[in-house]
């Protein structure tokens, strides 16, 4: 499997059997090479990776989509190439769309290219359309920069952006992880539309409650240290320099993480609430550029701050939506109050 060109896919693969050979026959109709990572799989996911032309990393257990993506990336840099598409294995990202990445990146070689679903919102549930708009919201705060769709996996890394990171997080959260540290870090991070596509018997093993949990409070602790940062460095717009700053310094060990991560999420409202009055004082009083990097973000500060504090009446109201879906009222609360408090930055 030597590869012609600089770009290979990768495909982190979990039970997939009846629809990753499709994806790998698509993607090698594209490009030289396909890396599946199959993430201990109990049926014939790795056999059909294989036969469809793909070299198969076998994980003895299932880690999880962030283990499979760092070992895919090591393995893709190993084999000499200098950037990799990854895809989902279930059918969700079509590989037809694989030439439009590589034009997005033969313009802009250094950045990292997102796939879009923003476009089709129509065909993107309900409850997974809210979360998406929220978790985008603080992505970009954090990324200094718009990202359409922040949980779209089918995107293009140049290795070169992954190498200058370091990714400590496990499951979905590495993704967010990657795209947090790379906009913060300086480097450019570009959307590319793609179709929102729901397969009616598409199995996803992205686990609503854990998983949205585990990103949200990585999203939060990675802010509250950045705004901690922009406060004490007036002017300070990029505050991640690689491993072992910014968010990476409470990075001890997986347990101490999870600690500070809780610490952070339940000191959120109370620090957004002394961020802002910070910002005002010493913005407004003594002429002092602390949190230069909430100047970019289209909307008046204060109420990034707001809606900071305004997370736990969100949940609240996500509580009362699902008790009213569950007995067929459908009051449409949540979709009413992202649109209000959580609206497209940088727009």
């Amino acid at each position: 499997m030597k590869g012609i060109g600089p770009e290979c896919a990768i495909i982190p693969a979990y039970n997939a059997e009846k629809t990753v050979g499709h994806v790998v026959k698509g993607a090698l109709a594209l490009l030289a090479a396909v890396i599946v990572a199959d993430d201990g799989s109990t049926d014939a996911t790795a056999q059909v990776a294989e036969d469809a032309g793909a070299l198969v990393i076998r994980v003895p257990v299932n880690r999880g989509k962030g283990h499979c993506l760092r070992l895919l990336f090591a393995e893709a840099r190993k084999r000499g190439f200098d950037a990799v598409i990854a895809l989902d294995s279930d059918g969700q990202h079509d590989p037809a769309d694989i030439p439009r990445f590589l034009d997005a990146h033969r313009d802009d070689p250094g950045a990292v290219i997102v796939g879009s679903r923003m476009a089709d919102q129509g065909a993107i549930p309900v409850h997974r359309r809210n979360s998406m708009l929220v978790a985008r919201f603080y992505v970009c705060l954090a990324a200094n920069r718009y990202i359409d769709d922040t949980q779209c996996g089918f995107r293009l890394y140049p290795l070169s952006v992954v190498e200058s990171v370091a990714l400590h997080k496990e499951r979905y959260v590495t993704e967010t992880e990657l795209l947090l540290k790379a906009g913060d870090s300086g480097i450019p991070i570009r959307s590319l539309p793609i179709p929102a596509v729901y397969l009616p018997d598409q199995k996803t093993y992205f686990r609503s409650v854990p998983d949205v949990a585990a990103i949200s409070v990585y999203v939060i602790s990675y802010i509250m240290v950045k705004w901690a940062v922009e406060a004490c460095r007036p002017g300070e717009v990029n505050t991640y320099k690689g491993p072992g700053s910014g968010r990476d310094r409470f990075f001890l060990s997986p347990a101490m993480d999870r600690a500070f991560e809780s610490l952070m999420v339940l000191t959120c409202m109370p620090l957004s609430a002394l961020y802002c009055a910070l910002y005002f004082l010493l913005r407004s009083l003594f002429g002092i550029r602390v949190f230069e990097g909430l100047k970019g973000c289209g909307i008046p500060v204060g109420r990034v701050f707001l809606s900071t504090m305004m997370l736990p009446l969100l949940l609240g109201i996500s509580i009362v939506d699902l008790v009213g879906n569950r007995v067929g009222l459908r009051p449409g609360l949540t979709s009413r109050f992202v649109t209000k408090w959580y609206p497209n930055l940088w727009k």
